[in-house]
């Protein structure tokens, strides 16, 4: 697998962010300000030529309280790379890079769902919960 870099949200990311949040988890609005040139950082993972998974990260305007935080966002794997991996490379991926530009904490908003997965890797849910719990902040120290 090759991950590459861009600084904004290549089409094929936007296919698969489209197929896994808005077709089936019905997410809306799914694409933002953080998706235009130059805000985020967006990597794109390959299998031969085709494109399996995107994720962005972007320092964290929100929590100036906590110097080096960044967020990790729009982690999409395509259906059927699931369960192989994919998600896990691409999240290292990004914490590496977070690393290597100075950041010192990863933080990812998730459904609750999720947490297991995101625990598994080391991160911990904060008291920031919203939706009932049904979502919050996750964060993993990065040093």
């Amino acid at each position: 697998m090759k991950i590459l870099e861009y600084d904004v949200a290549t089409d094929e990311a936007r296919r698969i962010r489209t197929a896994v949040f808005v077709k089936e988890k019905e997410f809306r609005p799914e694409f933002d300000e953080w998706d235009e040139p130059r805000r985020a950082t967006h990597l794109l993972a390959f299998d031969g030529d085709r494109a399996v998974a995107t994720c962005r990260f972007f320092p964290d305007p929100e929590h100036a309280d906590q110097p080096g935080r960044w967020v990790i966002a729009r982690l999409a794997v395509v259906a059927d790379e699931r369960g192989h991996g994919v998600g896990k490379t691409m999240l290292a991926e990004a914490e590496r890079r977070i690393l290597a530009a100075g950041g010192a904490i990863a933080a990812v908003h998730a459904e609750n769902e999720n947490f297991p997965m995101y625990e598994h890797f080391g991160y911990q849910v904060t008291d920031e919960l919203f939706d009932d719990g049904e979502h919050g902040w996750m964060t993993k120290s990065l040093g």
